[in-house]
């Protein structure tokens, strides 16, 4: 075999040993040292082209960037796909029957920080909602506050009662419920009335459910020592409050003040700002109370949104 022969049979070697190697190092399952190593080893001349133009192609394989198909998720969101605020609130469940419904929850200055312990199996905050260590959060819902306060006194008025579906059916004499009661007639939009307890059955026919927004005496107590202030901001016509009921009308019932004063109990929407009332310890007592009110309101509209 003449010299020009073996040159070729060499390089005929060479260049099947190289497509190999290129083939195996395009492989996703074996590692790029691993396959340089592997071929490099068996190389009799380091510094033939051929394998020198494969060691490139490799480095060029094993520097490119890696992709992944994994998602990261925050660990205290996984069981939940909504925004969680970090303000103060109510955190809460409804446990729901045929004849009544009981809120369970506590009130939470932080609700995502809340979200995040009872993520944790262990938790004793768990027991509150009386979820098992293996329940999901997706029955678990919040309700946001402006503050603390205020989620507290939600939670002092509605959390862990049980209440029946059909209150006004129930109501008597001798168990008057839990509601206020409010009393808007279609022909006097100039006036309304609210009652601190119910005095009679079937009363949803024609008044308004306003939910245990408050007690009755502390009520009396707060809106007489409003009077004053009620009347400098509308003109009213007709004012009375006892431990009953309590009415206000207004000679100017598209007035905004009395349309605003009226959404407090109708809407649970209070926009007062504390420079409205009066510069003393009553002025900031009635600000307060006001802003108790509507917020324990607008958490009942909710919560009968949720039930229906």
């Amino acid at each position: 075999m003449d010299q020009t022969e073996l040159s070729l049979d060499l390089l005929l070697q060479e260049t099947l040993a190289m497509t190999e190697y290129l083939r195996v190092a395009n492989s996703p399952m074996i590692h790029s040292e691993k396959i340089q190593q592997s071929f490099f080893d068996h190389s009799e001349n380091d510094d033939d082209y051929l394998f020198d133009l494969a060691e490139s192609l490799v480095s060029d394989i094993s520097e490119a960037p890696q992709t992944t198909s994994a998602v990261e998720v925050e660990p205290e969101l996984f069981t939940q796909a909504r925004f969680l605020p970090e303000t103060p609130g109510v955190i809460y469940k409804i446990d729901n029957s045929c004849s009544t419904f009981c809120i369970r929850g506590y009130s939470a200055s932080n609700i995502r920080e809340a979200f995040k312990e009872l993520a944790n199996t262990q938790s004793a905050k768990r027991i509150i909602l009386k979820l098992g260590e293996s329940t999901a959060l997706d029955a678990v819902e919040f309700f946001e506050t402006k503050s603390l306060e205020l989620a507290e006194a939600v939670r002092e008025q509605t959390i862990n009662r049980r209440f029946p579906h059909q209150e006004d059916a129930l109501c008597n004499l001798s168990d008057p419920g839990f509601s206020w009661w409010m009393n808007i007639e279609e022909s006097a939009s100039d006036r309304f009335e609210i009652f601190f307890r119910s005095h009679g059955i079937n009363r949803a026919d024609k008044y308004i459910q306003l939910g245990p927004i408050g007690d009755g005496s502390v009520a009396a107590l707060r809106m007489n020592q409003a009077r004053t202030l009620l009347r400098s901001s509308f003109p009213i016509s007709e004012f009375s409050c006892d431990d009953k009921s309590f009415t206000v009308a207004s000679s100017k019932p598209d007035h905004l003040s009395f349309i605003s004063f009226k959404n407090i109990f109708l809407e649970g929407v209070n926009h007062t700002e504390l420079e409205n009332f009066p510069d003393n310890g009553v002025g900031r007592t009635l600000y307060y109370y006001f802003h108790e009110l509507a917020i324990v309101r607008k958490f009942w509209i909710e919560v009968k949104t949720k039930l229906s």
